[in-house]
C-alpha cells in the first residue's frame, strides 16, 4: 500500500498494552480424541452512568467518550436481549436469545454461522415498543465481544471482569544538558501535562511504561528524554535529557492542493504512541513545513488526517521511513463524490457503497434509518468484509413496516477501513471506533482499551467515512 493519509482534527496520541480478541476454543467432548470446537463468546451489557464513587466498588468502570463531569460508567449484565442468526443471503436461520445465560453471555459455535452470515442484536425499549436499534456483524468480524444494549435491564448484577491495567504514579524528573531549555511537557498513556518551567511532575503510568518529557526553548522543541523510574519525592533522581541535535524531516503532498479541504500530520514515537509534534500545511498554497525528529531512533510513526474535496474524511497511520514523507491516498482506493444507495438485487436488499472501491478487501460499516411513523423506527448498523466491487447484503430483519430499505431508508452513511492485512486487532478497532455513534455497540473493557489505542495510533491502515 502506498503511503497515504486520513480525518480533520488530530487527537493526541498515547497508550499501549495488552489485548484480547478472536474466538475461544473449547473441548466439547470427553476423551483425548475429541475435537475442539471454536466458539464466539458475546458478553451483553448495559452501560449506565452513576455519581462518582457511588455503588459497588467491584463493578468495572468503562472509559466512555463524553463522560459527564462528576459521573462514572459501569455495566449491568444484560440478559433481556434479542439475538438472531442469518445466512450469507441475509435469510433468517435461528433465534439465539434463549441461549443467553444469567450472566449475559452467549456462546455460538463458529461452524454454526454460515460463511458470510450475520449475527444481529435487535434492541428496543420493551417488547411492545417498536423503536428498533440493530447491530449486525458478519462472521468474518466475529470474536469474543462485549456488546452494549440500551434496553433497561432492571436491578441486576454488574460486570466485574477485565478492569483497567495496573497503573502507578509518582514524580518523573529530568535535568538539562548542553542544550538550553525553558519549558517541559510530560506525557504518558495516563497523563498529558502541558509545557511549563517545572522539570519534575507527578504523573500516572501503566506497567512498564516510560514517561516522555519534551523540552522546549522559547516554544521550539529542542530536546527530550524517556523517564523509566518514578519517585515519591519531586526532583529526585532526574533523568538527563538526550542532548541530541534533531534532524529536520521534510515532507510533500502527492495529492493536488485542490483535492484537499484540510490536512494535518502528526509524528509519534514508540509503542505507546507518545505525541511528538505536528507538521503544518497551507491548503491554499500546498506549502508544507518540516518537523524535527531523532533520525537515529526507531519506532517512529505518523498520522495524517484531513477531508478531501469529494467529502471523504480520512485518516492514515503508517511507519515513518527515513525518506521524505509523501502524503497521498493509497493507489488501491478509488473515491468519488457519490453517496451510498440501497437496491434490490436478485431478491436481496444490497447496501451499495458507490463512492468508494478498493482492490483490497476492506472492512465496511453501513448504516441506514427507516422511519415508518413517530412510534415505529429502525436504525441498522452492519459491519462486514467487502471484496473489490462487492456490495453488502442486508439481513432480512422482518420487522413490521420496516422491511423495505430500498424504498424507505434514509440517512445512509458509510465508513471503510483498508489495510494490507485485516488483523483481528484492526477489526476490533474499527467497530469500537464507532461505539459512541452506534446505538447498539461493540465496547471494550478498560484492560483492552490499551491494546486498542496502540492499534489505533501505530498500525498501518486507511480509514475513510462520509
Amino acid at each position: 500500500m502506498r503511503k497515504s493519509i486520513i480525518t480533520s482534527v488530530l487527537a493526541s496520541v498515547l497508550l499501549s498494552g495488552c489485548g484480547s480478541g478472536g474466538s475461544d476454543s473449547s473441548n466439547s467432548g470427553s476423551g483425548s480424541g475429541s475435537t475442539p470446537i471454536t466458539k464466539y463468546t458475546f458478553q451483553f451489557v448495559q452501560l449506565v452512568e452513576r455519581d462518582e464513587g457511588t455503588g459497588s466498588a467491584s463493578c468495572t468502570l468503562f472509559d466512555v467518550d463524553g463522560q459527564t463531569v462528576g459521573k462514572e460508567t459501569y455495566a449491568k449484565l444484560a440478559t433481556d436481549v434479542t439475538v438472531k442468526m442469518y445466512d450469507e443471503n441475509g435469510e433468517f436461520v435461528e433465534d439465539l436469545s434463549s441461549a443467553i445465560t444469567a450472566a449475559g453471555i452467549l456462546s455460538i459455535a463458529e461452524n454454526n454461522v454460515a460463511d458470510g452470515g450475520y449475527i444481529s442484536v435487535i434492541d428496543s425499549p420493551s417488547d411492545t415498543d417498536t423503536f428498533y436499534k440493530v447491530l449486525s456483524i458478519q462472521k468474518s468480524l466475529l470474536g469474543d465481544l462485549i456488546i452494549d444494549v440500551n434496553r433497561n435491564q432492571g436491578d441486576v448484577s454488574c460486570y466485574t471482569a477485565n478492569k483497567k491495567a495496573t497503573s502507578d504514579s509518582g514524580y518523573a524528573s529530568v535535568h538539562t544538558t548542553a542544550i538550553p531549555a525553558n519549558a517541559y511537557a510530560f506525557n504518558s498513556s495516563q497523563s498529558e501535562l502541558a509545557a511549563d518551567i517545572s522539570t519534575s511532575k507527578e504523573v500516572s503510568v501503566l506497567n512498564n511504561e516510560d514517561v516522555l518529557v519534551r523540552a522546549y526553548n522559547n516554544g521550539l522543541l529542542v530536546d527530550y528524554a524517556f523517564v523509566s523510574t518514578l519517585t515519591s519525592v519531586q526532583y529526585k533522581d532526574p533523568t538527563p535529557l538526550s542532548g541530541v541535535t534533531f534532524s529536520t524531516h521534510n515532507w510533500t503532498i502527492g495529492l493536488n492542493p485542490n483535492e484537499l479541504n484540510t490536512l494535518s500530520v502528526r509524528l509519534n514515537r514508540g509503542n505507546y504512541s507518545y505525541p511528538w509534534i505536528d507538521a503544518t500545511f497551507v491548503a491554499a498554497t500546498g506549502v508544507t513545513t518540516g518537523f524535527v525528529y531523532v533520525d537515529t531512533e526507531t519506532n517512529w510513526s505518523y498520522n495524517a488526517a484531513g477531508i478531501t474535496t469529494s467529502n471523504w474524511n480520512f485518516r492514515h497511520n503508517d511507519e515513518l521511513l527515513p525518506v521524505s514523507l509523501d502524503v497521498n491516498l493509497p493507489t488501491e482506493l478509488t473515491l468519488s463524490n457519490d453517496d451510498p444507495v440501497i437496491n434490490n438485487v436478485a431478491s436481496n436488499f444490497m447496501f451499495q457503497a458507490q463512492g468508494i472501491d478498493s482492490t483490497l478487501t476492506r472492512l465496511q460499516r453501513s448504516e441506514y434509518d427507516i422511519l415508518y411513523d413517530s412510534s415505529n423506527t429502525l436504525n441498522h448498523v452492519i459491519y462486514s468484509e467487502v471484496t473489490s466491487g462487492g456490495d453488502v447484503i442486508i439481513p432480512d430483519l422482518a420487522l413490521a413496516n420496516l422491511d423495505n430499505p430500498e424504498l424507505d431508508a434514509t440517512n445512509l452513511t458509510i465508513a471503510v477501513l483498508s489495510a494490507d492485512t485485516l488483523t483481528a486487532d484492526l477489526q476490533t478497532f474499527f467497530m469500537y471506533e464507532h461505539a459512541a455513534s452506534d446505538l447498539v455497540s461493540v465496547v471494550l473493557s478498560p484492560a483492552d482499551t490499551v491494546q486498542n489505542n496502540k492499534t489505533k495510533y501505530t498500525d498501518a491502515y486507511t480509514l475513510l467515512n462520509r
